[in-house]
């Protein structure tokens, strides 16, 4: 009998585990719950965000924890992602306003906040790849991949290509300016930065544009900044990198 009763709380206390293991509301490792309290300044443009809306009843949500909790764990253990990528979750069955704001109607729903953009329903994106751990890195790797080529000026770039070693810099800084006065919407923009940062490397040296890129970059790593921040120093990162000669 004593060891009818041992076996059944055993059973039960498996059960228990099985079903945690599942609770789409249980804490994870290196996943961020978001609640009205904080889903504004997690949620800001200063990092890439991949959200989860669930809801605690739904089947779905439950098969999706493991998977999840991978991911984190993932990101966590990745250098270059943790410092760049957000994973969280939120449970919009019990914060309505959460969801509602970003047009979701059905669970689990997974929405990518890029950075260097302002959260809205025109900058956010809906992830409709595969639901594995694998795939959402592969999905996040490839949006972190794409941010080297942010800013960027295809005609630009093969002008300053051989900036950073050039000798008349000046006579580039004005075929440069020359290039952007032909460029419209968002190349001009990007192309202002390249004639400001030329000149800028022309007045203060030759170790300028490696000194300011480690500078801006470890600005945006540190995180903690209003997004329209943020994308200005993204953009400023792009554009030294392209007068470094990297490849975008």
């Amino acid at each position: 009998m004593a060891r009818i009763a041992l076996l059944a709380v055993v059973c039960l206390a498996s059960i228990a585990l099985a079903f945690a293991a599942e609770d789409p509301t249980q804490s994870l490792p290196g996943v961020q719950d978001l609640t009205p309290a904080n889903f504004k300044s997690v949620v800001n443009g200063a990092k890439h965000v991949l959200v989860e809306y669930y809801a605690p009843w739904c089947g779905h949500c439950k098969h999706l924890v493991p998977e999840y909790k991978k991911l984190g764990d993932l990101v966590q253990s990745d250098p270059k992602l943790k410092n760049r990528v957000v994973i969280a979750k939120v449970d919009a069955d019990a914060h309505r306003s959460l969801g509602e704001e970003y047009d979701v109607r059905g669970f689990p729903t997974i929405k990518f906040f890029p950075r260097g953009k302002v959260p809205s329903k025109d900058t956010v994106q809906e992830y409709n790849s595969g639901r594995t751990a694998e795939a959402f890195l592969t999905f996040l790797k490839d949006k972190v991949a794409a941010d080297a080529g942010f800013a960027r000026v295809e005609a630009l770039d093969s002008i300053v290509k051989d900036f950073a070693d050039a000798d008349d810099k000046a006579a580039l800084i004005t075929k440069v300016t020359e290039a952007v006065v032909g460029l419209k919407d968002e190349d001009k923009v990007n192309g202002d930065v390249y004639v400001k940062m030329m000149t800028k490397a022309s007045e203060k040296g030759a170790t300028y544009l490696t000194k300011e890129k480690a500078r801006v970059d470890k600005m945006l790593a540190s995180g903690g900044m209003a997004a329209a921040k943020y994308e200005e120093l993204s953009r400023k990162s792009s554009v030294l990198g392209a007068l470094l000669g990297e490849e975008a």
